[in-house]
């Protein structure tokens, strides 16, 4: 007689292992879950300065192996961006190290879709409450163009800028040549050539005929301008001289800072205005020659130092090498020409320029950028593109602006003229760069500013013509997704030389 085995142990046994299992199962799709609640990309706006906005994104992920949080920040208008030093969460709590002092500290909200905190020692007003809402992409990726609904636009078409009453003449360009060669260089923008291309705006014997907007461009939108802002030093330090303020170009650097004259390295320092409106002032500065965040670039340094006029007059002098011979770049002598022109007319710069350049150019909206006190003269300026551009048209107008003379004549032509050899092809003036570009064998002289990430307003005297690119490229350095030179004298010029 067999006997029939019972099985209800090794059941129950089965039965309690899926019960594990299935309870693993659930633990681990609940920790998936609240993984990705807090995975991707988030995204706000800050206010950096007064007035001064830029989005401010981050993004988290987490290794399924490690169970380490990863990720990186971006602040793309303010042309920063870096690796998360730490990450802390605690269910719904999270801490996010930006690094260089720069903290988040937030809940996640109920719906699971935003982010409430405080991010401290970021921006220069101290901390601001934010909250930050999910992101499908950061916004430097998006398209150049896109409709309401957020889908990309991937044909351009011209149209006629509008009429703001902020003192530009707008004009209609027509259905010419002029307008087929622009269209196919706006076709390559909209098709994704260009990266953080964010305005591109014409003027052409006076009135404004082209205004692009792209990627983070808009009209009414502040937008950096870098080291374009030596430019407008040189205009202003052109009105004081006017004034007679400043008497001579000649006069020592040092005869401005009186309460430096202990800080000097060099006393007499040898140095006068000119020398540093040309930078060829022989100081020992290395600002080209390395990275910009490295710690040993002048310019990190310089921004970074508790005060900026002391860090550059502290600066020894190159040995062998007499002022006035070498242009050498230097941002640092462009803040101190900014000092110059706040010592000599007795108010802050940037109050003199709102009160002797802007009011009568219309600039009502701008900003700039002050390190412990002190106005980056050297590339702490943001305005709208439209404002930007008037500074060029000033230039091709010999300093006039709607028939009253704000900078004379003689200044113009002596601030833009070739005054020392800066690089290959090309010269510098006082702040301003000078060159001849080759168009069909033909020399087109070229006055420019210029900044770094992709800032360009180029003037062509001969054609009347003016242009303003705008970028956020910190990064492309080498300008090879950004417009420049190339589509000026291919594209832009051909254009209205064919008018």
């Amino acid at each position: 007689m067999s006997i029939r085995k019972k099985h209800t142990p090794s059941l129950l046994y089965s039965a309690k292992s899926c019960l594990i299992i299935l309870t693993l199962i659930i633990t681990l799709l609940s920790c998936q879950t609240r993984q990705y609640e807090w995975e991707g990309i988030w995204h706000t706006s800050i206010e950096y300065i007064s007035n001064l906005e830029s989005d401010f994104e981050f993004e988290l992920s987490k290794n399924m192996l490690s169970g380490e949080w990863s990720g990186r920040w971006e602040a793309v208008g303010l042309f920063v961006s870096g690796e998360i030093s730490k990450i802390e969460i605690n269910d719904f709590e999270i801490l996010v190290d930006l690094g260089d002092g720069g903290i988040f500290e937030g809940k996640l909200s109920p719906n699971k879709h935003s982010l409430t905190g405080v991010l401290s020692g970021f921006t220069l007003d101290g901390n601001d409450t934010l909250t930050l809402v999910k992101a499908d992409s950061w916004i430097s990726e998006k398209p150049a163009l896109m409709d309401a609904e957020g889908n990309a636009i991937t044909s351009w078409n011209y149209s006629t800028p509008k009429s703001r009453n902020d003192g530009w003449e707008v004009q209609d360009l027509g259905m010419g040549n002029t307008v087929n060669l622009l269209d196919e260089l706006f076709q390559k923008v909209v098709q994704g050539q260009y990266r953080g291309l964010d305005a591109v705006l014409i003027s052409h014997n006076g009135q404004l005929v082209v205004e692009e907007y792209f990627h983070l461009g808009e009209f009414d939108r502040l937008h950096t301008i870098q080291s374009c802002t030596k430019s407008v030093i040189s205009l202003l330090l052109g009105i004081a001289f006017d004034q007679g303020i400043i008497e001579a170009l000649r006069l020592p650097v040092q005869s401005f800072f009186p309460d430096y004259l202990d800080t000097l390295k060099t006393s007499p320092w040898p140095i006068t205005i000119e020398h540093a409106l040309t930078m060829s002032a022989g100081l020992d500065w290395k600002e080209w020659e390395v990275s910009i965040s490295s710690p040993e670039n002048d310019l990190f340094l310089m921004n970074n130092s508790p005060d900026m006029y002391s860090y550059v007059l502290k600066k020894n002098m190159v040995k062998g090498l007499k002022p006035g011979v070498k242009f050498d770049y230097n941002s640092g002598l462009s803040v101190l020409l900014g000092g110059i022109i706040q010592h000599a007319v007795k108010m802050p710069v940037d109050q003199f320029a709102n009160e002797f350049l802007f009011e009568d150019l219309g600039i009502k909206n701008h900003s700039w950028l002050k390190l412990n006190g002190i106005v980056h003269t050297g590339g702490g300026l943001w305005l709208q593109p439209r404002d930007f551009l008037k500074l060029g048209q000033l230039v091709v107008n010999n300093g006039a602006w709607h028939g009253k003379q704000l900078i004379s004549e003689s200044w113009i032509q002596k601030s833009t003229a070739f005054h020392v050899s800066s690089r290959a092809r090309s010269g510098y003036g006082y702040q301003w760069w000078t060159s001849d570009l080759m168009i069909d064998n033909n020399k087109v002289p070229l006055i420019w500013a210029e900044g770094l990430g992709g800032q360009f307003l180029f003037i062509v005297p001969e054609l009347e013509l003016v242009v303003v690119f705008l970028h956020h490229n910190p990064d492309d350095l080498d300008l090879n997704h950004t417009m420049a030179w190339k589509e000026l004298a291919e594209s832009i010029i051909p254009a209205f030389r064919s008018n």
